[in-house]
């Protein structure tokens, strides 16, 4: 039987893209995914976790899906950040043909989640076992890989930027207090937020208020 595991990575960073990923294997191979200490991606160093992403190719398949900040704000207009990942899980199922498919589960009703998803897959998806948990990338292992496919994609798109933009302004977060000096100030320099800014973040939607009360103030 085979199995596939989605999680996603960069769901909640004011700065870059979310990638969102699934990995498939054989449900006899999950044992070799435990051998290899796969586990959610968030209780592993990132030496830990690059050592383990680099045996996964030898055990199963992946799909990554990156969706940049231009296009989560333009989704954002019609859609809720839950869709919008659900969109992004139904991307990197589709063409999958596993029998189970378990995900994490991003909003409370795990049931509903499923129908969702089922809604938008085609039919031969219908009879298939789906399950939708909290915390599946912590309990099941094909979950845990996915996890760690989507969180090391992410961490080298966020390194990209630390280099182009000459800042390490941490992981992006809107609670990582050099995130907010970065935005502040590049805002404060070049009268805008970086291209890879989520602009329908409140967070960056304060800055650019206080940017112009700032200017308005000076005039």
């Amino acid at each position: 039987m085979k199995i596939l595991g989605v999680d996603e990575a960069g769901r909640g960073p004011v700065i870059g893209s979310m990638f969102i990923a699934s990995f498939e294997l054989d449900e006899d191979k999950v044992c070799e995914l435990k051998e290899i200490g796969v586990k959610d991606s968030k209780k592993l160093s990132n030496k830990k976790r690059e050592e383990i992403r680099e045996k996964l190719d030898d055990i199963g398949n992946y799909t990554l899906k990156e969706i940049e900040a231009s296009q989560i704000d333009e989704m954002r207009e019609v859609m809720t950040l839950n869709e919008i990942e659900l969109q992004g899980f139904i991307e990197v199922m589709r063409d999958s043909d596993a029998d189970r498919f378990t995900v994490d589960l991003p909003e409370p009703d795990g049931d509903r989640f499923i129908r969702k998803m089922k809604s938008e897959l085609p039919d031969r998806f219908q009879a298939k076992d789906f399950v939708a948990e909290h915390g599946a990338d912590d309990e099941y292992p094909e979950v845990s890989a996915a996890s760690i496919v989507a969180k090391s994609a992410r961490e080298a798109h966020v390194e990209k930027l630390h280099t182009k933009y000459g800042y390490d302004f941490a992981s992006g977060y809107p609670h990582d207090r050099p995130t907010i000096e970065f935005l502040e100030k590049f805002m404060e320099e070049k009268g805008e937020l970086p291209e890879e800014t989520r602009m329908s973040w409140s967070t960056a939607e304060k800055i650019v208020k206080k940017s112009k009360q700032k200017s308005f103030e000076d005039y």
